[in-house]
């Protein structure tokens, strides 16, 4: 065969290899180079969470991130969000008699490397596996709320011990034992607070450590002077400074941060 033509048909095997090397490049990175952010991850999550988790599937709603925390670099994410149900139990439970009762859950999810590798609801019912957690009794934890207190005649914020109901959504738990308003005792003890009555939580969302936290209109209503504007802003702000995965606090008011919460 002439060399010239053997020249011509190794240099043409040559690039169609090279050719099918980049056809055939994976469609994501290589373990070692992969990364995904903590936003691609939480939509993975709040996706398997609509589409696979079985108890959401049947019948929940209402799904809001709660909390969110990069659990290592580029690679393992925790996301914990509430939803309700319409009946109680979990899971699929189609074939069930069901109470029918609006019932308030939280779940946890695990994202690795873009991968739901774990999602259990209230601590008790695996998702992934379709079955109850063994050995799971219920649990109780402590948290702070911060109220006003007259110290030397000066008002102060100063925190109290709760204990509640354990849960994962610790940060909606302790605004709303905020917004419950000192105790008996506590008032006992000179604890008051600067938030009005019929102050509701509408939302609170955690992400790169900031904690957005939205209430109703009745926050603001009546507030005058600067005085009582900070001691609201510092009574909330306190309370959620309280957990690592916070660094700072923007709060709203039917969503807006703007021209709220005046003096």
């Amino acid at each position: 065969m002439d060399k010239k033509i053997i020249i011509v048909l190794v240099a043409a095997f040559i690039l169609l290899g090279a050719l099918l090397l980049l056809g055939r490049s994976p469609k994501r990175p290589i373990v070692e180079d992969e990364y995904f952010t903590i936003q691609e991850s939480r939509e993975i999550a709040e996706d398997w969470i609509v589409n696979n988790s079985p108890t959401y599937v049947f019948d929940g709603f209402d799904l809001m991130l709660e909390r969110e925390e990069e659990m290592v670099e580029g690679m393992l994410y925790s996301f914990v969000f509430s939803f309700e149900s319409r009946y109680a139990g979990y899971g699929d439970r189609t074939d069930e008699m069901l109470a029918q009762v609006i019932t308030p859950h939280t779940i946890e999810v695990i994202v690795g490397e873009g991968e739901v590798i774990s999602a259990v609801t209230d601590l008790a019912y695996d998702e992934m596996k379709e079955e109850m957690i063994e050995s799971v009794t219920p649990e109780t934890m402590t948290i702070g709320v911060y109220f006003i207190k007259v110290v030397d005649g000066q008002e102060e914020i100063d925190r109290v011990e709760r204990e509640i109901t354990y849960t994962i959504a610790t940060a909606r738990a302790a605004i709303e034992e905020l917004l419950r308003g000192p105790l008996a005792f506590e008032e006992a003890e000179g604890f008051s607070t600067s938030i009005n009555e019929g102050v509701e939580l509408q939302s609170i969302d955690i992400q790169g450590g900031v904690a957005f936290a939205d209430f109703n209109e009745r926050l603001q209503e009546g507030v005058a002077g600067s005085a009582w504007v900070t001691a609201i802003r510092k009574q909330i702000e306190n309370t959620l400074l309280q957990f690592d995965t916070v660094g700072e606090v923007v709060i709203s008011i039917d969503g807006r941060t703007e021209d709220i919460l005046q003096p």
